[in-house]
């Protein structure tokens, strides 16, 4: 080999030498990087990327505790019970059925001025009564704080009867007119339910009943009842 060649292979391993490996320092970079990167305090790594942990939210740079919204119960009348001692008498029979008290009331006061009427009275979507009915569905309220809900058909077998369950009133309200509307709390077989009854001067009556586990204060309605219409005087289940 001439002295020439002898010079130029020398410096082309000189040069290799020099370089080094071609990937040696990207790597060497890419590692650095990765381990460079930490999340802001708050959040966490999810497949490389930093996000929020879960229940909670980012707002801006910072996460947040998502906060849950709480379900609006369904208006009802104003708290209050009747007073001890309360009269249930019912009112005179001639006239409107509900004396106009010519100011709106709630509450207690409203309470004792409607329990003569709720106390000694029927809601039923048949007035006359089964069998002048092919079906009737009453709920008959009596002046010693019971219930009697009754669904009477021709089918033998068919009948609903849920007798002599305890209630008591928990809100009312009377406007000026002598309408009203009463939520009333039954216990039912070990369980706790409750209606809103809504009445028209007239008696035209609707409900909202609420089934064990709900509560109209938290909760939506159950189901809705009616229309049924108020009469004098409290019916059971007997045909």
């Amino acid at each position: 080999m001439s002295r020439r060649g002898a010079v130029l292979i020398a410096l082309l391993l000189t040069a290799v030498a020099v370089a080094g490996p071609a990937s040696a320092a990207p790597a060497a970079t890419a590692g650095a990087s990765a381990k460079a990167k930490k999340c802001k305090k708050g959040f966490v790594k999810k497949k490389g990327r930093c996000v929020c942990p879960k229940g909670r939210t980012r707002r801006g740079a910072k996460c947040v505790v998502v906060k849950k919204k709480k379900v609006a119960g369904t208006p009802t009348p104003t708290p209050g019970a009747p007073s001890p001692g309360a009269p249930t008498t019912p009112g005179p029979t001639d006239g409107p059925p509900f004396a106009p008290p010519g100011r709106d009331l709630t509450g207690t006061e409203a309470a004792n001025k409607i329990l003569p009427f709720l106390a000694n009275s029927t809601f039923t979507d048949c007035v006359t009564g089964w069998p002048t009915c092919a079906v009737e569905e009453r709920y008959g309220h009596f002046a010693d704080a019971t219930l009697f809900y009754c669904r009477l058909t021709s089918s033998s077998g068919s009948d609903i009867i849920n007798g002599a369950a305890p209630f008591q009133i928990i809100g009312a309200d009377q406007k000026a007119d002598g309408s009203w509307a009463v939520t009333t709390q039954i216990a039912s077989y070990g369980n706790t339910t409750y209606y809103t009854w809504t009445v028209s001067t007239t008696g035209v009556t609707t409900g909202l009943y609420w089934g064990p586990g709900s509560d109209p204060r938290v909760n939506a309605p159950t189901q809705s009842v009616g229309p049924l219409q108020w009469v004098r005087g409290a019916r059971n289940c007997s045909y």
